[in-house]
């Protein structure tokens, strides 16, 4: 398979690398120096990122969306029944659809305030989550794969198209018969775990503490949440999954390696005389 790398993509890495090549060494401004820094990084990692995703999909592995469905219904959770009753509230399907279309605007807001505000640590610490809820949940995706909901419950002819476009990816991938990833329009194919309802949970916590940002994040994150079954074909369980993982990451970077190694890593002590 080959790449088709997307020329704006890689115009934006280049800005951004060269930005903070000149805020560290030339004309030193910690605040655009972090921000530039983070950004080249989201843009490099969301490539390899996309590329690793495309290829897990070409797997044999057997698709487990009927175990997803299962899980759904050992947990009460009807997602036909909530599939329909969003389709059946024009309303409140235009208030998710926005919502789950806030991403890119909503990490580019959080890592400026987090840059003006001085919250460097803050900003790296999303950059890590964000990229190590990618790093767990591909695998996962690649060893555990699912179509989606959507064909599942056999809905794809009322699902909007450009959403419903996943699938001719995620289809020509496990027939062997796309050739070439095209970095300018790929897509989520992930289902489970739901790297949406990841993201919407590293947006919330990132923004802690941020007075004028916190509160609406989590409502429009909260609603983000709400969205990924009917706007991403996700089953209920993708979203708890989803959750999981960063929340294990959370408290992974939370922990201290030291304390948490200390018998292996701290000398013992003796006394001298």
């Amino acid at each position: 398979m080959s790449v088709a790398l997307d020329p704006v993509k890689a115009i934006l890495f280049c800005a951004a690398a060269l930005l903070a090549f000149i805020y560290i060494n030339v004309r030193p401004d910690q605040r655009i120096a972090e921000l530039a820094t983070a950004c080249a990084q989201l843009i490099a990692f969301t490539a390899v990122g996309a590329v690793l995703s495309y290829l897990t999909v070409t797997s044999n592995f057997p698709l487990a969306d009927r175990q997803f469905a299962a899980v759904d219904a050992a947990l009460h959770l009807n997602w036909l029944a909530y599939f329909d009753w969003v389709e059946t509230h024009p309303a409140v399907k235009r208030v998710l659809a926005l919502a789950y279309n806030s991403c890119m605007a909503q990490i580019a807001v959080l890592l400026i305030l987090l840059s003006a505000t001085g919250r460097f640590e803050r900003m790296q610490e999303f950059v890590w989550l964000f990229v190590m809820s990618l790093v767990v949940i591909i695998p996962i995706a690649w060893i555990v794969p699912a179509a989606n909901a959507w064909v599942h419950f056999d809905v794809v002819a009322r699902v909007d198209a450009n959403d419903a476009s996943i699938l001719a990816d995620f289809n020509a991938l496990r027939a062997g018969e796309m050739r070439q990833i095209a970095l300018a329009d790929v897509k989520g194919l992930i289902s489970f775990p739901s790297f949406h309802t990841a993201l919407a949970v590293i947006l919330t916590y990132a923004s802690r503490g941020v007075k004028p940002l916190f509160p609406v994040f989590l409502v429009l994150n909260l609603l983000m949440i709400a969205a990924t079954p009917n706007m991403g074909g996700h089953y209920f369980i993708d979203v708890v999954a989803g959750a999981a993982v960063v929340l294990g990451l959370v408290v992974l970077r939370r922990s201290s390696w030291r304390a948490l190694f200390a018998r292996w890593t701290v000398a013992p002590s003796y006394e001298i005389g």
